[in-house]
């Protein structure tokens, strides 16, 4: 028996509030006390970005509207990978984005982030994305691009079922990679061990071939004489 659900097609910008992160108007300088905790586009290294990895900056200005919390989904609106991320934090925890940041909160209680995120890294999204990239040497995602995404989304129930399985995959690819890099050391720590045993075993071999002929030859001397 098949699955039916509903799907509303609608955009990300119908579905979602899309605000650009804070634009420093000079250098970011360190301010470890009274700074304020900002997410930057490095920072942004996997699909979930913990506030706890944000450093503090000296930064001016009213910085309410530029504010990311649990569950907020990040965008990396320049360079070449234009994906999306979900923050990780504790209650009360937050942290300014910083441009190329884009910060993505869904506007409905029908809507994950999680599923969000998910359906943004999907290809037919980032096709979308490809042909309203601006910018040759340094590509750059308008957010008028990113409001026109279409977005097709499913019931609460099933959106759970899409992200729950996709971590799940994330998962079994990531320990697999941690296998099959596990097996490529030992293998290699074996073939290091049977050079060295087979060096032990030359040297040894040598040593008996040497002191064999030194036997000999001191043999060979008393009888001569």
């Amino acid at each position: 028996m098949s699955m039916i659900y509903s799907i509303k097609n609608i955009t990300l910008g119908e579905a979602c509030e899309i605000r650009a992160g804070y634009a420093a108007r000079t250098a970011l300088t360190e301010d470890a006390e009274k700074g304020v905790p900002a997410i930057q586009l490095r920072d942004l290294q996997g699909e979930r970005v913990s506030l706890s990895v944000a450093g503090k900056y000296a930064l001016d200005g009213k910085l309410d509207r530029y504010l990311v919390e649990h569950g907020d989904v990040l965008f990396r609106s320049r360079g070449d990978n234009n994906t999306a991320s979900i923050a990780i934090g504790g209650a009360g925890e937050a942290a300014v984005a910083l441009l190329p940041v884009m910060v993505i909160r869904p506007s409905g209680d029908d809507l994950l982030p999680e599923y969000v995120a998910w359906s943004i890294n999907q290809h037919e999204a980032q096709r979308h994305l490809d042909l309203g990239a601006r910018g040759t040497k340094l590509r750059m995602i308008p957010k008028e691009c990113l409001e026109t995404l279409p977005l097709h989304i499913p019931s609460l129930a099933v959106q759970r079922m899409i992200t729950e399985l996709d971590a799940l995959s994330a998962t079994e690819t990531r320990l697999l990679h941690e296998l099959a890099d596990t097996k490529r050391k030992f293998t290699r720590f074996a073939l290091l061990q049977q050079v060295r045993n087979a060096q032990l075993h030359g040297n040894e071999a040598e040593h008996n071939g040497a002191h064999r002929s030194s036997k000999s030859s001191g043999k060979l001397q008393r009888t001569n004489s």
